[in-house]
């Protein structure tokens, strides 16, 4: 998402890679838009209902973190819906249909760290990175709250949100990623010894 992000607001004439949102790079009928929207909503979109599904199949966990986990396969599915829904200045409606789809991935996002993070408190298998959950889930939540109530009445740009808001979901992403394929190790380890 980052590479994309970058490789396509920096050739884009005009695009300030601070203040501008995300999405108006994927706009219909702007450069490399398609482009974009692949690497930024679409695959990402895909990757997050698969960590999400992960996991789901984390076996003997109880309903927080199954509710957490289903809320990362709907923060994926709302990504990539933000992906099919692009905003079209043609079409009026689509930036609203854009923007509340991607505003629905924001909260469902914001929300999962925090139920995992609580969820995970018994878990047996390798330890999950609790302490980046908790980071993350505080950030994502403080950032949310911010992005909804305080950003529009100060007029901050939505892009000023936008950043730390996807950079504290990429530390999530990751590093639970990471836990994900070495906990699927492990158990596969116990299995053989």
């Amino acid at each position: 998402m980052w590479a994309d992000f970058l490789g396509v607001g920096l050739t884009r004439s005009g695009y300030n890679l601070l203040t501008r949102p995300f999405s108006d790079l994927a706009t219909m009928g702007t450069q490399n838009s398609t482009v974009f929207d692949v690497g930024f909503f679409l695959v990402p979109g895909l990757l997050t209902v698969v960590i999400g599904l992960g996991l789901l199949d984390t076996r003997g966990m109880g309903r927080l973190w199954n509710a957490g986990a289903a809320l990362v396969i709907g923060a994926g599915a709302f990504l990539f819906l933000t992906g099919v829904f692009r905003q079209d200045p043609s079409v009026p409606s689509a930036g609203v249909l854009h923007g509340t789809v991607s505003q629905i991935c924001f909260a469902l996002a914001s929300i999962a760290p925090a139920l995992l993070f609580i969820g995970s408190a018994g878990l047996r298998t390798s330890a999950p990175p609790r302490r980046v959950w908790l980071v993350v889930a505080v950030a994502a939540l403080a950032l949310e709250l911010f992005g909804v109530l305080v950003r529009p009445a100060l007029h901050i740009p939505y892009g000023l949100f936008q950043r730390p808001f996807t950079l504290a979901l990429t530390v999530f992403f990751v590093t639970t990623s990471f836990w994900l394929l070495r906990d699927r190790r492990l158990r596969g380890l116990s299995v053989q010894d």
